[in-house]
């Protein structure tokens, strides 16, 4: 299931980005390759409800990037 949801690149700068494969440990986004992702940043998933959870990039191919979840904001489904 593809869900949708908001990179949080600043105060004023969200990029949107699809999410899929979800689980408890982490997602793979699809996001224009135009758009640099740092080491680390917020990721807002529209679910049920609204989520934000703090990732780790820990690849990019394309317009594709997988994350982890950081610390006690893992997403639990």
């Amino acid at each position: 299931m593809i869900q949708q949801g908001r990179i949080v690149l600043g105060p004023d700068r969200l990029v949107t980005c699809e999410i899929a494969d979800l689980s408890a440990a982490g997602a793979r986004l699809r996001v224009p390759a135009r758009f640099a992702l740092p080491e680390t940043f917020p990721l807002v998933i529209a679910a049920h409800e609204l989520r934000t959870v703090e990732v780790r990039l820990r690849w990019r191919r394309g317009d594709f990037a997988g994350v982890t979840f950081e610390g006690a904001g893992a997403y639990i489904g």
